[in-house]
């Protein structure tokens, strides 16, 4: 082999191991910070559902998991205690009609059917037997990419609050979308009123501005500053972020849409649920 020949061996050889060692390193760290995001990430959503349903010692939640099933075109809901290992849940099918295909308990641990596609949650307070408030699991595609967001409902389906819990939009422009006072323009509109909710890029009234940002630091008194102020600005659209409108109407257009579905959906689900909501 001539010297030329050799030298151009020994650099692919020394390329190849420098790539397949770096590839190992990176696949080490993926697998152990993947664990610990993936954790962090589930206590982020419990502490969000935990405060939004305004969880006591006189509540219990379930957890109701929603899936389709395109072969058979039917939607599965798996409905269990929600943070309680081994306990037995409930599974419903409903066609794409909305006929109801059966019902049945669902042992602790079954396994989801690798057919199935995962549509979202809804986490259900329980207070006296009674469903007294629901935490929606939604999605919208925003400026970058998707934008995640829960919505609590209470019994009568009044917004109680929003949340965005994983976005990639852009700091300072859609990312604002995550802050209290964007939210909270949500809060205490009635589900007829989310069904007709627009978005505007007039400027935010000041008063209004500073009831939301007393509100999302649970400021005293914020919450009757909020309610006086929200009679004069329902009717009203929701304020953009500035320079974020993409990212504004997406997630309008997300809770109006998540509203109206699960409404629908828990007057099919909940007289099926065997005594759990």
């Amino acid at each position: 082999m001539k010297p030329v020949s050799r030298e151009v061996v020994r650099i692919a050889a020394s390329m190849t191991v420098a790539c397949a060692a770096g590839a190992a390193i990176l696949g080490v760290v993926y697998v152990a910070t993947d664990r610990y995001r993936e954790a962090s990430a589930l206590r982020t959503e419990r502490e969000a559902v935990a405060t939004m349903l305004g969880i006591d010692s006189t509540t219990t939640v379930v957890e109701v998991r929603q899936y389709l099933e395109p072969a058979r075109r039917e939607v599965i809901y798996r409905a269990a205690p929600f943070g309680v290992p081994g306990a037995e849940g409930r599974e419903v099918v409903f066609g794409l009609d909305g006929a109801l295909v059966g019902a049945h308990a669902l042992p602790a641990g079954e396994p989801v059917a690798k057919t199935l596609e995962p549509l979202g949650r809804v986490f259900v307070a329980i207070r006296d037997g009674r469903a007294a408030g629901f935490v929606v699991e939604g999605e919208a595609r925003g400026y970058k990419n998707f934008i995640r967001f829960f919505v609590a409902l209470r019994g009568d389906f009044e917004v109680a609050g929003v949340r965005v819990i994983q976005h990639e939009e852009d700091p300072g422009l859609g990312a604002e979308v995550a802050t209290g006072w964007f939210d909270g323009q949500y809060v205490g509109r009635s589900a007829e009123e989310v069904a007709r909710l627009e978005v505007t890029r007039d400027p935010m009234p000041e008063d209004w501005r500073a009831a939301l940002v007393a509100l999302s630091r649970r400021a005293p008194g914020s919450g009757a500053v909020h309610d006086s102020l929200l009679a004069r600005e329902r009717a009203k659209p929701i304020y953009a972020v500035t320079g974020a409108t993409i990212s504004s109407r997406a997630v309008t257009d997300g809770v109006r849409v998540t509203v109206e579905h699960f409404r629908r959906r828990w007057a099919l689900l909940a007289p099926h649920l065997g005594g759990m909501a």
